[in-house]
């Protein structure tokens, strides 16, 4: 055979395996070669966000093998504390910053803090699958778990029999359960059930979703407060109603991305960006994973709500 033969045959292999070796490598929505990066990254904060965000790193991992990301899950607020002191890279955070939060950044670093939304949640109220309450109201929840009353209820809360429940249940105590003052559940559901008040003494406060949710499912005489992506056979959300008479509206997808569920919130990421600088490409590659179609789909398969209806 002629060596011009030969070489055009082996060249004709190399280009059919390269084909091969491009179109076989798996496709991401937003996929943009300049996202490949290496480094570190460090994400600390919402408990709420945190399991969303180990399932997005987990994928992300796949894409981008040598950025290493690190998660700690210890609270909006500590989070927020975190960025402010500069002992991580990005702040997970559950609620809106408060103005007091930006003001805090603002007069330490002269600029505000930059935050990306990733996906949409709400705070739910779960009951044990055993009680037959079918919704709720905001100020019915001042008045389980408030001591202050600032919504505006004449008394108290602190028997079934008092939300109409009859029979065994109706004799028992509301056992009001949540999560702890360093969540962002806790601070929203504390400015918009509460009012601002203060939460009643022998409030049952919880470090994480998974302790509330082992608390109601084991007691039907209790009720709580945690992101509505939490599942378990053992609990239930109900509608929530912004005064009593009206409708009350599910924690569903549609509400909470309309905003009409009351207890509605955007999850985020937040960060320290100076205006004279570019993010960095680890943090900036981790971002668009997340918005991207394979990360918000990754956000509705965990329970959580996507930016938007198509994503």
């Amino acid at each position: 055979m002629p060596i011009t033969l030969i070489t055009s045959l082996r060249l004709r292999a190399i280009l059919l395996a390269t084909l091969v070796l491009f179109t076989t490598q798996p496709t991401y929505a937003n996929d943009d070669a300049s996202l490949l990066a290496a480094g570190q990254l460090t994400l600390t904060g919402s408990t709420a966000l945190s399991n969303l965000v180990s399932l997005w790193v987990e994928a992300f991992s796949e894409r981008q093998p040598s950025i290493v990301v690190t998660i700690a899950d210890p609270g909006s607020a500590v989070g927020l504390e975190s960025l402010l002191n500069g002992t991580t890279d990005a702040a997970m955070i559950s609620t809106s910053l408060s103005e007091s939060q930006r003001q805090r950044f603002i007069d330490r670093y002269n600029y505000p803090p930059s935050t990306t939304p990733v996906a949409l949640d709400g705070v739910a109220i779960f009951v044990n699958t055993a009680n037959p309450l079918t919704d709720i109201s905001l100020p019915q929840l001042d008045a389980i778990y408030s001591r202050t009353r600032r919504c505006g209820a004449k008394k108290p809360i602190r028997h079934w029999s008092e939300l109409g429940m009859s029979g065994g249940l109706g004799q028992l105590p509301i056992n009001a359960v949540g999560l702890s003052d360093d969540s962002g559940a806790y601070s929203l559901f504390r400015g918009k059930a509460l009012c601002g008040g203060d939460f009643r003494p022998d409030y049952n406060a919880a470090p994480g979703p998974g302790d509330v949710q082992m608390l109601i499912s084991s007691d039907r005489a209790a009720i709580g407060f945690a992101s509505s992506a939490l599942r378990d056979s053992g609990l239930r959300a109900l509608p929530v109603a912004l005064r009593g008479g009206e409708a009350a509206i599910a924690p569903d997808a549609k509400n909470i991305r309309s905003g009409h569920y009351p207890l509605s919130r955007t999850l985020a990421i937040a960060y320290s960006l100076p205006p004279d600088r570019e993010i960095s490409p680890a943090l900036r590659a981790f971002l668009s994973f997340a918005r991207s179609a394979q990360g918000q789909a990754i956000a509705i398969k965990a329970g959580y709500v996507a930016l938007s209806e198509s994503p």
